[in-house]
């Protein structure tokens, strides 16, 4: 039987009206202060809400927004503003970004002798020399986006646009709590919440097809898949269908867990250099470049003849409701309905594409792409 090894998940409640517990869960933390990273806009609807809760449980809070893909000096700054008086628990309101950048604020304020005198560039793979600990504060996770599923993962990706994108990564930075309420995703821009989507349908399906999958993670990949193929699609046509926002919570949460115990692809391996050379939304990139990966990996298995990569190809079909001569077309489908922009709209140059591809890592690929085919995904969605 072939090794098997799962990684810590969170405790997890997805339920509408969800967020209306999270005081009381916190309460039942027995921490009295504690900080909050969100994003701007779920705050101005909730954040009074929230507040007005904490305050009646005597619960003191500081609180941040964080706006965009976070960077290692928007990390540094909210440590050294909050390492004199130090929260105990730290709470993630908002999409992928904002909980990434959460669990790295958690992770340098506990870590020892670096809050406020270090930078988390020191600590973050491929850039610092420094290993984290592993300390950090409890991170409850409420995401207002299906996407990432970084609720359910170990690491926080930051960047610096022209220079990297990196994780700081540690098996202690899954937060203890991921809070999912479909109602908090309602007012999403339809944009935001498709990019968000085909982020965590990309991940479902590099993990099914991944060299580090097994029968555990084939069988969330497949749940999530499922749940994606109905909500999906549904969320295209009414943004405000509350039932579809909870599946695509619950498939994007499984899309963390697979991504943490199986790998992911060449996608994700693009969606470094990428991110890295301009400010692009991380989703966006992976919607763009799935459906030419996807019929890439179709043709190729059947050339040589793969047959276990051609069934995993199958069963996403087949969960996406569609059969996989058609999947490819499928996923052009759902890209095109979203309205979603290319990479010109971005600034991204034929040549600067072409330069980008060399720069792509394989990952846990099954399929191992030419820079040459790498180049031609990129600049089909120019």
């Amino acid at each position: 039987m072939k090794t098997l090894k799962v990684a810590a998940l969170p405790r997890l409640l997805i339920e509408e009206g969800a967020f209306e517990k999270l005081p009381d869960l916190v309460a039942e933390s027995s921490v009295r202060r504690i900080g909050i990273v969100h994003g701007r806009a779920v705050w101005s609807r909730w954040g009074d809400r929230l507040c007005r809760e904490l305050s009646s449980r005597d619960i003191e809070f500081v609180e941040v927004p964080v706006s965009g893909e976070p960077s290692p000096r928007i990390v540094d700054d909210i440590v050294n503003t909050w390492s004199e008086n130090k929260p105990g628990l730290i709470i993630a309101l908002g999409g992928g970004s904002v909980i990434d950048a959460a669990k790295a604020v958690a992770a340098m304020l506990a870590e020892p002798g670096a809050a406020g005198k270090r930078s988390v560039k020191d600590f973050l793979e491929g850039v610092g020399s420094t290993v984290p600990s592993g300390a950090s504060l409890p991170v409850y996770a409420v995401p207002t986006t299906a996407g990432t599923g970084s609720e359910a993962t170990k690491n926080a990706v930051l960047s610096e646009i022209g220079g990297f994108k990196k994780s700081l990564r540690h098996d202690n930075f899954v937060p203890k709590l991921a809070l999912i309420d479909p109602l908090l995703a309602v007012d999403a821009p339809l944009g935001v919440s498709a990019a968000a989507g085909l982020d965590a349908i990309t991940q479902l399906m590099e993990a099914l097809m991944s060299t580090g999958s097994s029968s555990f993670t084939d069988a969330l990949a497949v749940s999530g898949l499922v749940a994606a193929g109905r909500a999906f699609p549904a969320l295209l046509q009414n943004p405000g269908n509350v039932s579809a926002r909870g599946k695509m919570g619950y498939a994007a949460y499984l899309s963390g867990v697979v991504l943490a115990n199986a790998g992911l692809g060449m996608i994700h391996g693009a969606a470094s250099p990428i991110g890295a050379a301009r400010e692009i939304p991380h989703g966006l990139v992976c919607g763009l470049l799935l459906p030419g990966t996807v019929r890439r990996i179709l043709m190729r298995a059947r050339a040589q003849e793969q047959r276990l990569l051609i069934r995993k190809l199958e069963k996403a079909a087949e969960a996406l409701n569609s059969e996989v001569d058609d999947l490819a077309e499928l996923l052009d489908g759902w890209l095109e309905d979203s309205g979603l922009p290319g990479f010109g709209e971005y600034g991204f140059t034929a040549d600067e594409l072409v330069e980008l591809a060399g720069a792509t890592g394989m990952k846990e690929s099954p399929v191992l792409f030419s820079e040459k085919e790498v180049a031609e995904i990129f600049l089909e969605r120019l």
